[in-house]
């Protein structure tokens, strides 16, 4: 095989040399026989054998593959020549990795939402089965006893399996008391995703009605130390025995999209919890497994017969449903609507960042195209070919572009554990990590390549098309006498007309954020300290929840450092915040037109902690659930429900649904009215209508989904009082998990997750382009006054003065950048437009924005042209002339 012959070249051509030797002494024995000297000989046996050399040449040639063998001479030409220059190699390779990373990393974000499937076996193959509402849209959840009629009905999917979204523990029984969320499963759910174990096993049908656990494996590795004897141990969840039979393998947290589960249990194990309300207990999310042979289209026909017997044995239950099913771990069609806008928005802005990055390495790439005209023309006229030109300069592209692409995935993780300090404002378990998958390598080498290659064709082409006498005098077909337009000016002016979107772009993001950051909460922000327990979820009953929260509350108030404490079922500036809408008692209520706001349950002493200042009426009075309800409303809620009349002493009821139960709701007296705050994650409304309900008289009602939140105000050190909080917690129960511990202007600072990571992602991306731009205007200036120095002498001996020169040099540069500038401020104005409409609080045309932004890049622009102008006005006259 020919494979095998190039790998032995070099033994085959010893064996060669040998036998041709041995050829040729055997040649000059048999002439020196017939009577000839041996110089005659060795004469006459070379002539007849002809030339060693070729010979060799020819079985070498035979036995390589040639394109390698010039392949790989010109790779070591290109590195050499890149080794030789290594500040043109970095620059190139850092103005691209800018842009891959830029890319990189918004790609990682898509990545993870629309691409990754979850990490089971042939994930393919696992569909999520749901139901659709009259509406069609996606419901995420089935019922329990429509899932078991399901199961015996299928013949598309060779299993299927059942799980709850989350349910949330105090997990005990290793160290200190920690919050986790898990699921409750069927049996065969190890079975269907195909999740092999770490350690241990996954559940089998023994395991139906017993208390065991499966371990997800960062729990294992972060609360038991990675223990490898964790199998057959017992942890507690909320109280409760559990046995731990396996631990599950690296990077499966679940199927849900960016959800994560700790654990896993047996779905039957749920109600031993007590936590659940029967209602919840009875949904379920359904996943399925592919028969072999089958694929969608025929599950969905089968999923469409099914629904119409399911809607006739279960009418309530599949009442205008239609079972549908889609891969396991995708994002719903409809919350795709929500974000595939933005995506789209911050991909477009990756990627005109890398078209700066490719117009900077482009230009780059021209000067020495330039640069090289002599040679190549050398080259040409001793009879070189033009791909013979080429090959080597696209060679040299491919190089750079690989050691971009590596450079960009480099700073693209890094930026990925960047965001890792971004923290949601409430603790839930959601994965909002970024990483580098192998798609995403792909992706970012690809796109490497084509940007290098599109760097490197043009300036390729260019210099291999050299006029050969002029480029043996030196001369440049690239710059032609009286030509005022080249196209590293035009390479250069896209590039400030690319920044001057990316900069406005960057603004409206940082002033809309600097606004929310400067905005009035109307609550205490400093000396405010946060502390959740779940005293439901670690094991205690209803009744039992008020006496534990009064016990911490009295503990905390003897601490002589806290002015005031009050506990609330929702920490302020959070998500998943509860609302209701109100119409007045003995009217009746319409859930289309009554207003709605955000309730809170709070303790008498959460005004005076979190700085509310009261207006009218009294504060709760520590009434119990028995006596009549009292709620405080806001300003927002009372102008909006009562407009100038007098909110306190009038009476308000729930809105509820037709089928609601109970049918009459309870009544709530306005006792009092507090000054308006800010509520859920901070956004740009202003006065967000706010009730608040008594805590005492709520309590045991239902058990808040994220616990409960004691708002401590205190003076002192706020890691002293933190350690103090802790140790009260535990002298009552030392099994309470703590979580959520942060100070208020934490929370406010996590609250605003969403527009500091947009601020920052655009603040980057801007700062490259400007970087870029800037980089490339100087280069293009700096070369433009290297060609002209000549010129520039000529002036000077003619009576020019510095300051001429200086003006006519920054001149130049400045009438492209006003015309850069001309172009991208509409540009930046459609961008600004999109920005408004994907995020409320933008405005779409900021005055500041596009009045500072142009003022600033005519700044940098003119510090760019004027540093090559100074250096040009100091050219010495007489050297130039001199050397003319």
């Amino acid at each position: 095989m020919r494979w095998q012959r190039f790998f032995r070249r070099k033994q085959a051509d010893l064996e060669l040399q040998q036998e041709i030797e041995l050829y040729l002494e055997e040649e000059i024995d048999a002439n020196i026989a017939r009577g000839m000297d041996k110089d005659e000989a060795r004469r006459r046996a070379h002539l007849k054998f002809g030339s060693v050399n070729r010979v060799r040449e020819e079985v070498w040639r035979a036995s390589s593959f040639l394109w390698i063998e010039h392949m790989w001479r010109d790779l070591r030409y290109v590195l050499r020549k890149l080794i030789s220059a290594p500040s043109s190699a970095l620059t190139v390779m850092l103005s691209l990795g800018i842009g891959i990373a830029a890319n990189a990393l918004v790609f990682s974000g898509v990545d993870k939402i629309a691409l990754q499937g979850p990490p089971v076996g042939d994930p393919a193959k696992l569909m999520s089965v749901y139901p659709t509402d009259q509406h069609g849209q996606r419901a995420q959840l089935v019922y329990a006893d429509v899932f078991e009629s399901l199961q015996g009905q299928l013949k598309s999917f060779s299993d299927v399996a059942a799980f709850t979204s989350h349910i949330q523990v105090a997990l005990t029984g290793r160290g200190e008391p920690r919050r986790a969320w898990g699921q409750s499963v069927t049996q065969n759910y190890f079975d269907v995703t195909q999740v092999p174990m770490t350690l241990g096993r996954g559940f089998g049908r023994r395991d139906v009605y017993s208390p065991v656990i499966v371990l997800s494996y960062d729990l294992w590795r972060v609360y038991f130390n990675a223990d490898d004897g964790v199998i057959g141990k017992t942890v507690f969840l909320s109280g409760k025995p559990f046995t731990v039979i396996g631990v599950a393998k690296p990077k499966f947290r679940g199927t849900l999209q960016m959800q994560v589960a700790d654990f896993w249990i047996p779905l039957s194990q749920q109600a031993s919890l007590g936590f659940l309300q029967e209602t919840d207990s009875e949904l379920v999310n359904v996943i399925a497994r592919f028969a072999p042979g089958a694929d969608r289209a025929t599950a969905q026909a089968e999923l469409n017969a099914v629904s119409q017997r399911l809607a006739i044995a279960f009418p309530t239950e599949m009442q205008e449903r239609q079972l549908r099913c889609e891969q396991a771990g995708s994002l719903p069609a409809e919350a795709w609507v929500h974000i595939a806008a933005f995506v789209a928005a911050v991909m477009g802005i990756a990627l005109l960042v890398l078209a700066i990055a490719v117009s900077n390495v482009t230009n780059l790439q021209l000067s020495r195209a330039m640069a090289r005209h002599r040679e190549m023309a050398i080259r040409i006229a001793l009879g070189g070919t033009r791909w013979q030109l080429i090959q080597p300069m696209l060679l040299e592209s491919l190089v750079l572009s690989f050691g971009g692409g590596a450079v960009g995935v480099g700073a693209s993780v890094l930026a990925m554990r960047a965001l890792t300090y971004f923290h949601m404002p409430v603790d839930l378990p959601i994965d909002l990590t970024l990483n580098i998958s192998t798609v995403v390598l792909w992706y970012a080498f690809g796109l490497s390549v084509v940007a290098g290659m599109l760097c490197g064709l043009g300036p390729a082409l260019a210099a291999t098309r050299p006029s050969v006498p002029n480029a043996l005098k030196g001369e440049s077909s690239l710059e032609k006498p009286g030509r005022r337009w080249a196209m590293r000016d035009v390479l250069v002016m896209v590039q400030i007309a690319a920044t001057m979107v990316l900069l406005c772009t960057t603004s409206l993001y940082l002033h809309s954020l600097l606004k929310l950051t400067n905005g009035d909460t109307g609550l205490r922000m400093d000396g405010v300290r946060v502390l959740s327990i779940d005293p439901v979820h670690n094991g205690y009953k209803a009744e039992q929840v008020p006496l534990v929260l009064k016990r911490v509350l009295d503990g905390v108030m003897a601490m002589p450092q806290v002015a005031s404490a009050a506990w609330t079922d929702s920490t302020p500036l959070s998500i998943g915040m509860k609302s209701k809408k109100f119409h007045h008692v003995g009217r009746p209520g319409d859930l289309g037109l009554d207003p709605e706001a955000d309730v809170y349950d709070v303790g008498p002493g959460y005004f005076a902690t979190m700085g509310i200042q009261q207006l009218e009426g009294r504060n709760f009075n520590g009434a119990g659930p028995n006596a009549a309800k009292q709620m405080i409303v806001n300003e927002a809620f009372a102008h909006q429900m009562f407009k100038d009349r007098r909110a306190v002493g009038q009476y308000l009821t729930p809105t509820l649904q037709k089928d609601a139960s109970p049918q009459t709701p309870v009544s709530y007296e306005i006792i009092g009215v507090v000054k308006n705050s800010k509520s859920t994650m901070m956004n740009f409304e202003d006065n967000p209508p706010i009730v608040y309900e008594a805590l005492e008289q709520n309590m045991g009602t239902a058990a808040p989904l994220l616990g409960y939140s004691l708002m401590v105000h205190y003076q002192g050190n706020g890691a002293q009082m933190a350690n103090a909080l802790q140790a009260e917690v535990h002298s009552v129960d030392p099994s309470l998990a703590i979580f959520h511990q942060k100070e208020m202007a934490e929370q406010v600072m996590d609250s605003l997750i969403i527009p500091r990571a947009e601020s920052t992602i655009f603040g980057v991306f801007g700062l490259a382009g400007l970087l870029l731009a800037t980089v490339g205007l100087y280069g293009v200036m700096s070369y433009s006054v290297e060609r002209r120095t000549k010129e520039m002498g000529i002036r000077l001996a003619l009576g020019a003065t510095m300051g001429q020169i200086q003006s006519l040099i920054v001149r130049y540069g400045i009438a492209r950048t006003v015309i850069a500038l001309a172009i991208g401020f509409p540009l930046a104005l459609a961008a600004s437009k999109v920005a408004a409409s994907l995020q409320s609080g933008i405005t779409a045309y900021d005055a500041i924005s596009f009045t500072l932004t142009p003022l600033f890049l005519m700044l940098v622009a003119l510090v760019a042209c004027w540093i090559p102008a100074r250096r040009a006005s100091a050219t010495d006259p007489q050297s130039t002339l001199r050397h003319e």
